[in-house]
Formats: C-alpha cells, structure tokens, sequence
C-alpha cells in the first residue's frame, strides 16, 4: 500500500519473514520425528488434529460473526475440492516424498509451486502472460534441473522427488480451484472446514491402509517434538503470513519468501548434517532470481505465485 507508515510495513515484514522461516522448518521437524518411527499419514494426522482443535477455538471465539458460515453451493464444492488436492494429496505428497530426500533438496524442489501457481493462473484462469513470468518460470525450473543433474546424470531418480513435485502442483491447483469457486470471504472458516473434513479423510486412509499408525500416536514420545510441527510450521505461518499479505506488495512477498527458503537450506544442513555442495548454492541463487521475477501478481485475480504451501495457498 502506498499510505502504509514505514513501522507498519516493517511489522509486516517481520510477519512475514517469520511466518516463511517457521513453514519451511518443517522438512526439519518431519524428519527428527521419522527417525522416531513416525510416518508420513499418522504425522499429518496428528498435524490436522492439534490444527483443527485450534482453529475451532479460534472460531468459537468469534462465533458472533455468523456471516463466517453463510457458504452457498459453490463455496463447499470448491471446498470440497480443495480439501482434496490441498487438505490431503499436496501435503500427503510432501511428507511421503520427504522420507525419500534430504530436507534441504525438499525446499528447493518445493519452489516449484509459484511456478504451477502462474502456469494454472494463465491456462484455467485466463490470465495474461507477462515477460516476467516466463523469466522467473525458467530461472526457477533451471534451479529445480540443477539440484537434480547429479541424480539425472547416473539416471537415478529419488521416489521423493515426482511425489514433492506432485505436492506442489496440486498446492498450486489449490490456489486457483479457490480463486475461481469460492467467494466466501472469510478465510478462517474455509480452512476450518478444509481442515475438519481432511482430518476424516485421512483418518479412515489409516484405518484402512495403516492401523499401526495409530500406536505410536497413542505413545508418542516427545509431545513438545510433535507439537513443533503443527503449531510452528502450520497454524503460526498461516496466521503471520495472510495477515501480512493485506499490507505488503507482491515484490515482498517474493523477496522474503526467497530468502527463508536459504535460511531454512543452511538450517537443515546445521541441524540434520546434510551437506551443502555447490549444486545446491547454484540452485538457490536461480531460483531466488526465480521467484523475484515471478512474483508478479496475477492482475485478474491479484494472485501473488509465492505462497505457504500447508495452511494455504489460498487468496491474497
């Protein structure tokens, strides 16, 4: 906003550089808790629970707003299909895909998600292509090629990486499914919702494919450990970051979220141990540029491509 006072922008930016920090800890805490015995399903369930539980007390606090719950038809459609690909697939990938790769390769490859956000914008949404667009789609998807060339060299492709790819195209279909069906505009009560019915899908997944997920959920061993990822990585980010978007542009979102996904690659590798080779600094350094370039938004809709992925990708 042009008018916003220098110290409410600076707030704003401080929201948002955490918010993006604390979502991509998240590879970090997923994988101390697997080499605890923890899987990807009964750790997202247990993620959709503690989340549920306190966005419902958000909204019981609330309540008085009854417009929240005032959805027709095409809300809970696009609800429905949204709790789909970004309440249950995207995510689902994203851990499953995450025991197959490092960390540090899970956040980089991750950045595809602006990429898909703009490619849907323009071929579902009838958005207008722009230069910018196509320049930071090639940046990007060369930083993405980079990380890989060793494994695509000795054509020996990690299993995790089609399923982190696959995480954020159907993050990014999230963002548009949401722009193009829901009107309903209050936000918390759409990712309530979202949230509730991902909670029994994925629930009644376990009872049917992974039983055995429910014991260690029953006996876990840190619950400050499993809190982390839940309350850090999900329900903070999301709140930080939407509430900065209403004051920032779209260049900040761009440079900000750029510049956690660096801090969160050398905070996996000082955690973890991974190791940092001069394939990944090349891949950050083409996909900062990426992301700075594409982080145009979308003017028919004024999607901004770069978004959390978990909570979101919802509206601006």
């Amino acid at each position: 906003m042009i008018f916003t006072s220098p110290s409410v922008r600076q707030f704003a930016l401080a929201q948002m550089l955490l918010a993006v920090i604390l979502a991509n800890l998240n590879p970090i805490f997923s994988k101390i808790l697997y080499a605890r015995g923890w899987t990807p399903a009964s750790l997202y369930f247990v993620t959709l629970i503690i989340v549920g539980t306190i966005l419902l007390i958000h909204e019981y606090i609330d309540f008085d707003r009854h417009m929240r719950w005032q959805m027709r038809k095409r809300d809970f459609i696009g609800v429905l299909v949204t709790t789909l690909t970004g309440g249950v697939l995207a995510p689902l990938f994203f851990f499953t895909g995450l025991q197959q790769v490092t960390a540090s390769e899970s956040i980089i490859i991750s950045s595809m998600l602006p990429f898909f956000v703009v490619f849907f914008g323009i071929f579902l949404l009838g958005e207008r292509f722009k230069r910018q667009m196509f320049f930071g789609g090639f940046f990007i998807v060369c930083g993405v090629l980079v990380i890989l060339w060793p494994d695509i060299q000795s054509f020996h492709l990690s299993r995790g990486v089609p399923l982190i790819l696959g995480s954020t195209f159907f993050g990014a279909m999230t963002t548009i499914v949401h722009k193009k069906y829901i009107k309903h505009r209050h936000l918390d009560s759409v990712v309530l919702i979202r949230t509730l019915l991902a909670i029994i899908l994925v629930g009644l997944w376990m009872i049917i494919f992974e039983p055995q997920g429910f014991q260690i959920i029953s006996t876990p061993e840190n619950i400050w450990l499993i809190l982390a990822v839940p309350i850090f990585s999900f329900i903070l980010p999301y709140f930080l970051f939407f509430n900065a978007l209403k004051t920032l542009k779209a260049i900040d979102a761009g440079v900000i979220e750029a510049a956690g996904r660096v801090f969160a690659v050398v905070t996996a590798s000082v955690i973890l141990g991974e190791n940092l080779t001069s394939y990944h600094l090349l891949s950050m350094l083409l996909i900062v540029f990426g992301v700075l370039f594409i982080n145009v938004p979308l003017t028919k809709l004024r999607i901004v491509p770069s978004r959390l992925m978990e909570m979101g990708p919802l509206r601006k």
